[in-house]
This record gives structure tokens, C-alpha cells and sequence, in this order.
């Protein structure tokens, strides 16, 4: 009896299917049986079954078992961080946020970005493309090494009024010696709704979503114009 077939069939249910692998484990188990006993029925009484056989056939379906089992607990115990990120990251809803990412809203005529310069750049091209991938402006940018803030007014490069909605900053550098620099871009927004979508946590700024493990930097509302002020 090929037991060895029966494990494999089931072991090569996804880990996120530890409940039908179970009920399939079910099923092979009472087939197994059935099997074994039909097989200890008409051995050969000369040459009975290997007693070290049906000890490993039997080895087989417990540590099939066990996998299935330690699947179901892992499947729990992951459904249990995704509730609690989640909840954790309800705590984002109505502050502001700084994050790694390229996207970000035009809205009442302004998007707003900002890059980090690892180095002076001899120069700094800065484009921005519509939801369709289509480039609707370009601008150059800042040089110096640092930080630089991009506030786009929304209109394109023959000053026409594109309408509100996602667009996607590109910051190309390069140094003295023609070489590409490695240039981080920056979204910030007030967050409006979080959801999980299967990979991870996702923070809402309009339309634009925000995984929430790049979030660099949260604030309250009105606190960054306060600091302004101030400082």
C-alpha cells in the first residue's frame, strides 16, 4: 500500500487550507484502514506483513497529523496579528503621516512630495505622471544634499488644469560623475480610513494607500503648521 502517495496528496494542501487538509486526512485515514485491514486479511501466513512496515505506515498518517495540526495553530495565530495590526493601526485614522512612497493627492490645486539627496547632484529632474502612467509635468530640482520638499500646483506643462486625483512623482539625480543617485521620496496626508488587505495593514489618504509599515513620521493635525510657526 502506497501510504507515502496518500501523505503527499495532503501535505500539498496550502498551509491556508490546514482545514480542508484535515478533512482530506479524515477520509485517507478511514480509506487507510480499510486498506490495512483487507491487506492483514489476505497476507501470506508464511510470509506476514513486516511488523516495521505497518509501524511506519502508521509513523506516516500521525506526522501528517501533527503538520496539519501545527498549520491550524499557525493559521490562528496569524489571523491573530492581522486582528491586532489592524486595531493598532486604527490609531492612525485622523493624524497625519509622513511615508516612504511616490503617489500622492492633488487636491484644491496642490500635491505635495518630498526627496532626500544622498549627495550634491550635478542634476535633478523631477516628473510627475496621471494614474494612466501618461507625464503630464516636469520641473528640475534641488541640488544640495538633504532634504526638499515638491509642491505641484496641478497644472500641466502648458498650463492647463488637470483635475484632482493620484500622481506619481519620479526624482532622477545624478553626481559629477554621471553616476544615478539612489533618491528616497517622501508622501504625507491626513489619514481618512485603514484596511486590511491580505498582505499587511494599509493606511487610506484619500485615494492613495499607504502600506503602514512606511510610515516614518505621525503627527497631529495642525501640529507641522504650529511647528512652522514657531520655529
Amino acid at each position: 500500500m502506497d501510504t507515502a502517495a496518500i501523505a503527499n496528496s495532503i501535505t500539498g494542501v496550502p498551509n491556508t487550507a490546514a482545514g480542508v487538509a484535515d478533512a482530506k486526512l479524515a477520509d485517507n485515514f478511514d480509506t487507510f484502514l480499510t486498506l490495512l485491514t483487507t491487506q492483514l486479511q489476505h497476507q501470506d501466513p508464511l510470509e506476514p506483513m513486516d511488523a516495521n512496515q505497518f509501524t511506519e505506515q502508521l509513523v506516516q498518517f500521525s506526522q501528517v497529523e501533527q503538520s496539519i495540526t501545527s498549520n491550524k495553530h499557525l493559521e490562528q495565530l496569524l489571523a491573530m496579528v492581522s486582528t491586532n495590526s489592524t486595531g493598532e493601526a486604527v490609531s492612525y485614522l485622523g493624524k497625519n503621516i509622513e511615508a516612504s512612497g511616490k503617489t500622492a493627492m492633488l487636491k484644491n490645486g496642490k500635491a505635495e512630495w518630498r526627496y532626500q539627496l544622498p549627495g550634491v547632484s550635478e542634476n535633478t529632474t523631477i516628473t510627475v505622471t496621471n494614474d494612466a502612467g501618461k507625464l503630464v509635468y516636469a520641473t528640475t530640482g534641488a541640488t544640495d544634499a538633504g532634504s526638499h520638499g515638491f509642491t505641484w500646483d496641478g497644472k500641466d506643462r502648458q498650463g492647463n488644469t488637470l483635475p484632482e486625483g493620484a500622481y506619481t512623482i519620479a526624482v532622477n539625480a545624478a553626481n559629477d560623475q554621471g553616476e544615478e543617485m539612489m533618491v528616497e521620496t517622501f508622501v504625507s496626508g491626513l489619514v481618512n480610513s485603514v484596511r486590511n488587505d491580505g498582505d499587511g495593514v494599509v493606511l487610506m489618504l484619500d485615494d492613495v494607500s499607504i502600506p503602514a509599515t512606511s510610515v516614518r513620521k505621525v503627527s497631529e493635525p495642525g501640529l507641522d503648521a504650529l511647528q512652522d510657526l514657531i520655529g
